[in-house]
């Protein structure tokens, strides 16, 4: 199911993120009514004018028009600064910071908060308002992805409600708790949780919390497929949400349980699908009906555009594209792109059913469009919920290529096809990119590079280098060769995504087996087959040497220098480097190797399981004789070292020889130094000291690092750690690899580029080469692993 817009102005991001994902719906909508929780506090008296603002403030809010609740609360607040009323001032803030939330304003939230708490100490009794507080805390901190901390807030805040006897406090907090734990997965404690939400909401005569918290409850009883439980709460739900007074939240709640029915309809039984479809039929025109009277336009246009989703699923395309305008009409007229392109994006596939192309891609562009211009909410909504971006708004990137390929096939224009392979190129490389800013959290983290380059074409760089672009898809697999010239041609691969993958983790199961083992060569063959043999005869005639692949999926876990044709590696043929995407390319030149100064780190001995690694000090003190430059060695390899090393000196090469882990959530990929871990903002922030001068790190080199086999987004993080330090090019490994093959590549790699006329993807190819002639090392294992990503000049 598809994320919603997480931090747009006038939205309701929090609630429909929730009410549309397959989850949980976010906390801060369940804060209740702050009158419940508040009204337990000290209240002002009625007659004061900030009491009427923030009276005011509230119905605001109730009625979804959260920018008006922001501005009457902010008065609200400094009416009662004015008055000197403390208590009543924290109360206004605690209400500001939930508009300011529901807006998507999350930092600005948590600033006032702080304000709040802060005020606090001023008061004696005041374990009630901090437990308020730490509620709105925790939402926030859920909010900008942080869940370990959001619990600890929550957990707080129930020992001070419970401490204080405020049932109406715990009760957001068991629903927010169970929001955690339900994307956690941990489905039965989650329903328990709910449970307690809903028994102390209903004690309190909270009715908006209690239907929201039992909609909580039932979407995560489908998400653990429990029918028993299923059944408990999703028909009570509907039940009680027909009862509340119109508002937003019902509105939403409709809605909600509209799309949780849909999707019951589409894993069950003919007969038990009908009955789905109908009781999502009804909740969904019961929303579009609600929010009409409320003259709320979002929720009218997502109640019409998930109804729509109904009648597409039972095949009414005609009545789907009626209702699928009409809710683009009223997305368009609250300027709200974060709905808009859910609609484009449904009219484009409606059209492509209908045979419509022409028209089709129309609406996808738009819908991309779109998109981009909100995807980095997006990517904060899919970190908050685990979802993987790909998997969900990539979709729509993937089916647009799939469109424009099948449209490529049927033309006869040589020019036009040209045109079209550029534009599926483009928009692989837009969700490449993406992915890439999805991993590393940072929206910036592909800017400065495409900033420096500009590259059009990859004549501009080298005439014997060609780009392979991978594009899986579910039943074929599409390959794109962009040539020196700056044609591209297209290659179809019949092999499913399946196949693929099977393949893919076993080569590299095989590969990264300790000691190293026989039976890899199989898989390698058959990828080989795949991925090259289709492109021979076009890589001969343009006597190609060196190939960039810019690796999809379960490709970005494999060393394209092994892939084997029966009697040789790849790697004899071409010298082979590594983009994560064609936006990230870096312009390198050889000048900047001549004034090459290397920063050298390492780790020898290392607790635990860790195997020591003792060749690291050889390795090393080969390269210091090489370039020179300034050691780091286990005691004096420290964060704190590396940094002022960085300061004051104007380091080209960065080379870190120690244990370090790509994992798919990049906040625990790391780098072991001496005295602790070096995270991947932290490697950011380092090399960020010279980015700017006049020459910047040219190379970076982790020589001892691995990701999980099988893991594409742990080796997305890897094959990008060029973009994210602001390196021109990188030299990473997939596997931790044996340590004294290690001690002869790298040196030899070194060796190599001290010729200027050799590029860095040639100069790693003749140090793979080398490792050849070792007969204790001509297994794939130990020299493979090693990918350059980057600039590969």
């Amino acid at each position: 199911m598809e994320k919603l817009h997480l931090l747009r102005l006038v939205s309701r991001p929090l609630r429909l993120l929730g009410f549309f994902l397959g989850l949980a719906i976010l906390p801060s909508l369940f804060y209740t009514s702050w009158d419940q929780a508040l009204a337990n506090a000290n209240s002002p008296a009625k007659t004061n004018r900030a009491n009427q603002l923030q009276a005011q403030g509230r119905e605001a809010f109730l009625l979804g028009d959260f920018a008006r609740a922001a501005v009457l609360w902010q008065d609200a607040t400094d009416s009662y600064r004015n008055a000197n009323m403390v208590t009543e001032e924290i109360n206004a803030l605690i209400l500001l910071a939930d508009a300011y939330q529901a807006l998507g304003q999350h930092p600005r939230a948590l600033e006032v908060l702080h304000q709040a708490e802060k005020f606090t100490e001023n008061i004696q009794d005041n374990k009630e308002l901090l437990a308020i507080i730490n509620v709105g805390q925790g939402s926030v901190s859920f909010s900008l992805g942080n869940k370990d901390k959001a619990k600890k807030y929550y957990e707080q805040s129930i020992e001070w409600a419970k401490a204080t006897d405020k049932m109406a406090i715990e009760a957001v907090c068991r629903n927010n708790l169970g929001n955690i734990l339900t994307i956690e997965q941990e489905y039965g404690e989650a329903l328990d949780s709910y449970d307690i939400s809903i028994k102390l909401a209903r004690s309190t005569g909270n009715k908006v919390l209690t239907v929201n918290a039992m909609i909580n409850a039932a979407k995560t009883a489908v998400q653990w497929n429990s029918p028993n439980d299923i059944k408990k709460y999703l028909k009570p739900a509907l039940r009680q949400t027909r009862k509340l007074e119109d508002c937003y939240e019902k509105a939403y709640g409709l809605a909600a349980l509209g799309r949780i029915a849909h999707e019951m309809s589409i894993k069950g039984s003919a007969t038990a699908s009908d009955r789905w479809r109908l009781f999502a039929f009804h909740a969904l025109t019961e929303a579009s009906e609600t929010a009409n009277r409320l003259g709320d336009l979002r929720a009218k246009s997502y109640s019409l555009g998930y109804l729509a989703r109904l009648y597409e699923d039972e095949k009414r395309y005609d009545d789907a594209l009626r209702l699928t305008h009409q809710a683009i009409f009223i997305a368009q007229q609250v300027n709200a792109p974060e709905i808009l392109y859910l609609w484009q994006w449904q009219i484009g596939r409606l059209l492509k059913t209908k045979g419509k192309i022409e028209e089709a891609l129309v609406s996808y562009r738009d819908a991309l469009k779109n998109l981009e211009t909100v995807r980095q909410d997006l990517s904060v909504a899919c970190r908050v919920a685990n979802i993987n971006f790909r998997e969900q708004d990539g979709r729509l990137y993937m089916e647009l290529a799939d469109l424009l390929l099948k449209r490529a096939d049927s033309q006869t224009d040589s020019k036009k096809v040209q045109t079209t392979l550029r534009e599926v190129r483009d928009t692989v490389d837009h969700l490449r990119a993406a992915e890439l800013r999805d991993y590393f959290q940072d929206q910036c983290v592909t800017a400065l590079q495409k900033k420096e380059t500009q590259i059009e074409g990859l004549q501009v760089i080298t005439r014997q280098t060609a780009a392979i672009y991978p594009i899986i898809f579910p039943e074929r697999l599409e390959l794109l060769l962009e040539l020196p010239d700056g044609s591209i041609s297209q290659f179809v691969v019949n092999v499913t995504s399946k196949e693929l993958k099977r393949e893919a983790d076993n080569f590299r199961k095989k590969l990264e087996k300790q000691p190293p083992v026989n039976g890899y060569q199989a898989p390698a063959q058959k990828l080989y087959e795949w991925l090259i043999k289709p492109l021979q005869d076009e890589l001969t005639a343009y006597k190609i040497d060196t190939l960039v692949f810019v690796p999809d999926g379960s490709l970005r876990t494999i060393p394209m220098a092994a892939l084997y044709d029966g009697s040789h590696f790849l790697i004899t043929q071409y010298a082979v480097a590594i983009m994560p995407s064609r936006l990230s390319l870096v312009a390198a030149t050889s000048e900047t190797r001549k004034k090459w100064q290397p920063l050298l780190g390492g780790r020898t001995d290392f607790d635990g399981n860790r195997n020591s690694l003792p060749k690291v000090a050889d390795e090393l003190a080969d390269i210091k004789k090489i370039y020179g430059g300034t050691l780091l060695l286990d005691e004096d390899f420290t964060i704190q070292n590396m940094e002022q090393k960085l300061k004051h000196d104007p380091y080209t090469i960065v080379h870190l020889a120690t244990h370090g882990e790509f994992q798919s959530d990049m906040s625990k990929s790391y780098l072991l130094t001496y005295d602790g871990k070096l995270t991947m903002d932290d490697l950011e922030r380092l090399v960020g000291l010279v980015r700017f001068r006049d020459i910047p790190v040219d190379l970076l080199t982790l020589s001892a690092c691995q990701t999980a086999a099988g893991d594409d987004r742990a080796a997305l993080g890897l094959a990008g750690i060029a973009v994210k330090s602001g390196a021109q090019s990188a030299i990473a490994t997939l596997w931790s690899v044996n340590d004294e093959a290690t001690s002869i590549l790298i040196p030899e790699f070194y060796k190599n580029l001290k010729n200027l006329k050799m590029s860095k993807a040639e100069a790693l190819r003749q140090a793979q080469l080398k490792m050849l002639t070792y007969e204790q090392y001509k297994h794939p294992g130990y020299w493979s692993a090693f990918l350059l990503t980057g600039s590969w000049l």
